[in-house]
């Protein structure tokens, strides 16, 4: 089934656990975020989302309300305007992605997954812009990456653990940004995905457990692991 983004909570909180006869099951989810998708995601995770402490709410702001190539009008007329703005977000997206792979959650793994999403629109909108510099036009490739980077930017703009004025900061930007979409970059109002879950059952699968035996001083590793089960 597909949830809004912002009812999965409600539907954690209200929703049964799946059953099926002779099987243990369980919610199993998945996070779309445009070209993004995130699987095999669990309830604890989604909860998770709603209660971590170490979000960093300067995500927000860096992505998105202080980098205005994605929200302001049609100002970044030439390549030259362009590059820089584009530099700075790809770089952002992926100075971050390196430091939070050295101590990884489900959590920052989900954050992750999404800037390098974003920086590899930079990337793609910086290609277009360099192959084509001579008959390029910035209103198309940024319409795009505007596109593109809607969802992701939603994700992060309805995150349960942002500061209250960074929201709404972030909230009038976008809403500024969806116009500009729709007026100066010949988007059309279809063209801008929502983020959303999808949310499936799935049997919960017992993990077999390993022989933690560890041979004795007096045997071989190889003489343990042949050795015959006592009766």
């Amino acid at each position: 089934m597909k949830i809004d983004l912002k009812e999965i909570w409600n539907f954690i909180n209200l929703a049964p656990s799946p059953e099926q006869k002779g099987k243990k099951m369980e919610w199993s989810y998945k996070l779309i975020a445009g070209e993004i998708s995130i699987e095999n995601l669990t309830s604890q995770d989604i909860l998770d989302l709603n209660e971590d402490e170490k979000y960093d709410t300067e995500l927000l702001p860096s992505i998105f309300t202080f980098r205005e190539i994605l929200w302001q009008p049609n100002v970044y007329t030439q390549p030259s305007l362009c590059l820089p703005q584009l530099n700075i977000l790809k770089e952002f997206c992926l100075e971050y992605i390196s430091d939070k792979g050295e101590t990884e959650t489900c959590t920052s793994h989900i954050y992750r997954l999404l800037l390098q999403g974003l920086s590899t629109f930079c990337q793609e909108a910086l290609d277009r812009i360099s192959q084509h510099e001579a008959e390029v036009r910035i209103s198309s490739i940024l319409g795009d990456l505007r596109k593109k980077a809607f969802p992701i930017v939603k994700f992060f703009l309805f995150h349960p653990m942002n500061r209250h004025d960074y929201h709404v900061d972030a909230l009038n930007r976008l809403n500024y940004a969806v116009k500009i979409m729709l007026t100066q970059y010949n988007n059309k109002y279809d063209d801008l995905e929502n983020p959303y879950w999808i949310v499936e059952q799935r049997e919960i699968v017992k993990k077999p457990e390993l022989d933690n035996r560890k041979p004795s001083p007096e045997k071989s590793p190889e003489e343990f692991a042949t050795e015959s089960p006592s009766k």
